[in-house]
């Protein structure tokens, strides 16, 4: 089960906005491991915004942090930042089950 929490600080988006990083950060937990809380704050300080997104779960942390003037900028590195730390950890996971499943002699283990 995965869980969810976006807070805002010092304005809050739009209902289109809104929406549009719900639906964002969904997609982002479905990419997580299984069992990932994801805790996100969007802040507007001035003419900024500075966005963070951290994920826990038992296979790892996962941390994002992003600052513009224009959101919809913030909200993009963001998730190029958490894709990347994502494929990182597939491609150890899978490279480790790979290595786990097979045969000796495939591994260059046998003689």
């Amino acid at each position: 089960m995965s869980e969810m929490v976006l807070k805002y600080q010092g304005f809050h988006p739009a209902e289109f906005t809104e929406n549009f990083l719900n639906s964002k950060m969904q997609e982002l937990l479905k990419e997580a491991p299984h069992g990932a809380v994801l805790h996100a704050t969007f802040t507007r300080k001035n003419h900024a915004f500075k966005g963070m997104i951290s994920i826990s779960s038992p296979a790892g942390e996962f941390f994002a942090s992003a600052a513009h003037t224009r959101f919809r900028e913030v909200n993009r590195r963001l998730f190029e930042q958490m894709r990347k730390q994502f494929d990182k950890w597939k491609s150890r996971k899978f490279q480790q089950e790979g290595i786990r499943h097979l045969h000796p002699r495939e591994a260059g283990l046998a003689f």
